[in-house]
Order: C-alpha cells, then sequence, then structure tokens
C-alpha cells in the first residue's frame, strides 16, 4: 500500500503543456492510458481532439506518479460526479487524499492537483468566444451583466476579435473568458458540471491578489456550492498570452494557498513556473 510522497495541504500545483498544431498522436502516451482511455480518444473523429485527449491523460498519469511510487499505466481512475476524474477506492484507498483535474482545448492542457480538496482547472485559447450579447446574457449573472453593458456603452459593438487596434473588443472579450474560465472551473471543482447550474446563475466578484469570490445572488445555489461562498480560492490569469486559466479549489478559513506552477515540454522536460 502506497502513501503519499508529499502531503502539504495549503499547496496547489498547475501544470500546463503547450500542444503545436498538426501534432501526431504519441504513441507513448497512448500506451500510458487504460482501455477505457484509449476507446474514448479513438471515439474522437477529429485528430486533434485525440492528440488532445491523450496528451492531458497521459500527462495527468505522469503527475499522479510524481506523488506516489506508482507506474503511470499502473494508475487506476474513475469517472464521479458529472464525469470528474478520481482515483479508484479499492485500487488506491491510501490516496484519496489526492484530488485532480483536467483540461484541454486547442494548443493546450492542463492538470491540477491537490491534498485533500476538491479542485477544478478550465483553459480557453483568448480567441475561443465571440463577445455579443446574446453569449453575454448566457454566461453573465445579472450583476456582471450591468459590468458588461458599461463595457459596451463604453466601446460599442465594434472590434471585437480586438484585432483592429481598439481595445473595446479586447476588454469584453477578456471580461467574458475570464468569467466563463472561472466558472467552469468552479463547476467542475465543485463536482456538478455545467449541468448543474447555468452559469449565469453564479456571479463572481474580484477580490484582494488577484483572486475571485463567489457572491451569493438572488438565485439560491445548489447545496455543492453554498460552502464556496466563504471557503473558495478562485485564480485565473493568461498563460503565454495566447490561452486564460482558470482554478478553483476549497479552502479552510485562515489558510494561504500556494499555488506552484509547472510547464512540460512534449519532450517531458518540466520548468517550475
Amino acid at each position: 500500500m502506497f502513501g503519499l510522497r508529499r502531503h502539504r495541504p495549503c499547496r496547489i500545483e498547475l501544470h500546463l503543456m503547450p500542444v503545436a498544431p498538426g501534432e501526431p498522436e504519441d504513441p507513448v502516451d497512448l500506451a500510458v492510458l487504460d482501455e477505457s482511455e484509449r476507446a474514448r480518444a479513438m471515439r474522437l473523429r477529429r485528430p486533434a481532439d485525440r492528440v488532445l485527449f491523450i496528451r492531458a491523460h497521459a500527462l495527468l498519469r505522469r503527475v499522479l506518479s510524481r506523488h506516489a511510487p506508482i507506474d503511470p499505466a499502473r494508475w487506476r481512475l474513475v469517472r464521479a460526479e458529472a464525469g470528474k476524474p478520481a482515483l479508484c477506492p479499492q485500487q488506491h484507498p491510501a490516496l484519496q487524499a489526492l484530488r485532480f483535474n483536467l483540461s484541454h482545448c486547442a494548443g493546450l492542457v492542463a492538470v491540477a492537483l491537490a491534498w485533500e480538496r476538491e479542485i477544478g482547472v478550465d483553459v480557453e485559447p483568448v480567441d475561443a468566444l465571440q463577445p455579443d450579447e446574446a453569449l453575454g446574457r448566457t454566461l453573465l449573472s445579472p450583476g456582471e451583466w450591468r459590468h458588461w453593458q458599461a463595457l459596451v456603452d463604453a466601446h460599442g459593438v465594434d472590434g471585437v476579435d480586438g484585432m483592429d487596434g481598439g481595445g473595446g473588443g479586447r476588454a469584453r472579450r477578456h471580461f467574458l473568458l475570464t468569467r466563463w474560465t472561472l466558472k467552469e472551473a468552479l463547476l467542475k471543482a465543485a463536482g456538478i458540471g455545467l449541468s448543474g447550474l447555468e452559469p449565469a446563475g453564479l456571479e463572481l466578484l474580484p477580490a484582494p491578489n488577484g483572486l475571485w469570490r463567489v457572491q451569493p445572488g438572488r438565485a439560491a445555489l445548489p447545496a455543492a456550492l453554498l460552502h464556496w461562498v466563504d471557503g473558495g480560492w478562485l485564480q485565473g490569469g493568461l498563460e503565454a498570452g495566447s490561452h486564460h486559466w482558470a482554478l478553483a479549489c476549497e479552502r479552510q478559513a485562515g489558510e494561504t494557498i500556494e499555488l506552484q506552477w509547472l510547464r512540460h515540454s512534449s519532450a517531458g522536460v518540466i520548468a517550475p513556473g
């Protein structure tokens, strides 16, 4: 029975790996996955989607092996609420304090890892969303919508891709994508996914030190989110100017969360952030 090599509950890790356009499937990565993961990968029609899936799940297994003396291919993973990955309790009973989440999008895969607390991660390209009003109403709470409208009133509705030199499109896109990735990470950490709550039913407000907090809204929050109002740690930012990232994890009163960045290359080199 193996135990954790490290056990620091206040520390979380964010592992990032770029994936180049047109990158082929890596047979070494594929061999690390279990039969279920390989089957899921093969069901993806687009080669680029398969590459991202394989990269993300292989990275997850290697990250886990940094914390327990288990070969990456020998981890037994299960899917819990809303498809959230977890360690099989029967196969890894002594490692249930190890929590993790993963995300991938065009150009980037991410793995987040924590101890004794739930965690969620989301990554998206900076051009993933077009900041139009229909999308804004879908993603934003009434309070966030008012701030969004102030940006629209100040800058108009042109230049949505930010490529025409105007800052308005970039500001509106950043506003939407920041909140979208944070909400996605939070819902993944809570184990309810997008089916459990519409994004517009959740309001996030900036907090000190670059963090965010959950604002109780007019609508009642699901039970799984209630403790996040006072016990949540949320942070987001940009990676290499090309992707938004967001993290959400549980935090006990008085704790200071330590975020450790680790950037991986396709060759497996790790560079601390």
